[in-house]
């Protein structure tokens, strides 16, 4: 899933041409990323947004949320697809913060998220790629002795992974439940059910991926093929699809390229 081909390189560099020049440059330097991180993450409704914006004021970097605000004619009306080149080309220039800039970047982006008390997927993602790159970078673990499981040992934690990407690519219910089954078909695990759209917690899902991760090495592709054939089972790919995998992937330590739409 790491190996990036001609075609996909090509579809990435076409992405950042595309993108306003602003924004471009902004996404290259330690302040600007940051700016366009807290961005991607503002409200719509426009109450929320504006708590939003007054806690950046108060507890952002001096200039970031001025520089946010420069930037945020062009964020508006940017096209989903664009999210996930941002991020990667924001991650670079973010590791170039202070420890102590970063922890205060990360709590902003929690607090963001919070504001207004629920948690999307698409607020999750963001934040989970973003985190998991640089927290990486920041806390460098040592070489602790982690208990590794099997995917016989993890079967609810992968029952709700599946269950998040099918509901995502799916309204209806009965096309959700096939992309399911397709998915577990890859796994070999019999039992796995679908859960209910309405059952699904994101705090949940932290947990779930939090063990996931920890899964024997040569398990994660077979999963990752599973996430993979669930996407793809109606041959058609979202960009929420695409970010939820994305991001699935890099938890689970198997950071993927592109996937060209």
């Amino acid at each position: 899933i790491g190996k990036t081909k001609p075609e996909t390189i090509d579809y990435a560099r076409s992405l950042i041409a595309e993108l306003p020049t602003v924004l471009n440059q902004a996404a290259r330097e330690p302040y600007g990323a940051m700016a366009l991180v807290y961005a991607l993450l503002l409200d719509r409704e426009q109450e929320v947004r504006f708590s939003q914006v007054i806690h950046l004021q108060q507890h952002a970097h001096m200039g970031v949320s001025t520089l946010m605000h420069q930037l945020l004619r062009d964020m508006d009306g940017l096209d989903i697809k664009y999210r996930l080149p941002i991020i990667d080309l924001a991650i670079p220039a973010l590791k170039q913060l202070s420890l102590d800039q970063y922890q205060i970047f990360k709590s902003n982006l929690a607090a963001l998220i919070e504001m207004d008390m629920k948690v999307n997927m698409l607020e999750w993602v963001v934040q989970k790629i973003v985190t998991v790159h640089l927290d990486a970078h920041f806390f460098k673990s040592a070489n602790a002795v982690i208990q590794q499981y099997d995917t016989r040992q993890l079967t609810g934690e992968i029952e709700l992974t599946l269950s998040v990407l099918a509901h995502a690519g799916h309204e209806d219910k009965s096309e959700a439940a096939k992309a399911f089954a397709a998915a577990a078909n890859i796994l070999g695990l019999s039992g796995l059910q679908l859960k209910e759209k309405g059952d699904i917690k994101l705090a949940d899902l932290d947990r779930a991926i939090a063990k996931l991760e920890n899964l024997k090495p040569l398990t994660k592709p077979q999963l990752l093929k599973a996430c993979a054939a669930c996407v793809l089972h109606d041959q058609q790919i979202s960009v929420v699809e695409v970010e939820l995998l994305r991001a699935f992937a890099d938890l689970l330590g198997c950071p993927m390229p592109l996937i060209v739409l």
